[in-house]
């Protein structure tokens, strides 16, 4: 689990350099553990960007040390086709393609419209977040 504390001053690091921060997730793959910190901007994301913040990001968690033992760290970013799973992921993705799964296994694919700390507009609709299941950004090709 990220504190509070952590996550904040991970996201005044990126945000002081012209990002968001999307996501920090810890993820066990093939027995070794990953600090993911996933990063965007309303430009995009490359390459360059990931390790920029890798490396100013780097020497503040040798610091604050967020997981026992070793652990890679990766910047990324959230990708095209995204989870939304914050407030803040919604209203990062407003004006985009998503779809939802409520909580009843309806599945229903719009635009996102506003959002705030209790719901989100799909299209003309209003859904509450503790109505929802599942919600992604969609890429259309």
């Amino acid at each position: 689990m990220i504190s509070g504390e952590l996550e904040s001053q991970i996201a005044k690091i990126v945000e002081n350099n012209g990002y968001f921060l999307y996501d920090i997730e810890i993820l066990k793959e093939n027995d070794a553990y990953i600090f993911r910190v996933s990063i965007t901007s309303k430009d995009g994301i490359n390459h360059q960007d990931c390790q920029k913040i890798n490396d100013l990001i780097s020497p503040f968690l040798d610091v604050c040390d967020p997981i026992d033992g070793e652990y890679f760290l990766e910047v990324s970013s959230p990708g095209l086709e995204r989870i939304l799973k914050k407030p803040k992921h919604f209203q990062l993705s407003s004006g985009d393609k998503i779809e939802i799964k409520l909580i009843d296994k309806t599945k229903i694919t719009g635009i996102l419209g506003v959002s705030d700390n209790e719901g989100f507009y799909l299209d003309s609709t209003y859904y509450r977040y503790s109505d929802i299941k599942k919600a992604k950004s969609i890429f259309e090709w």
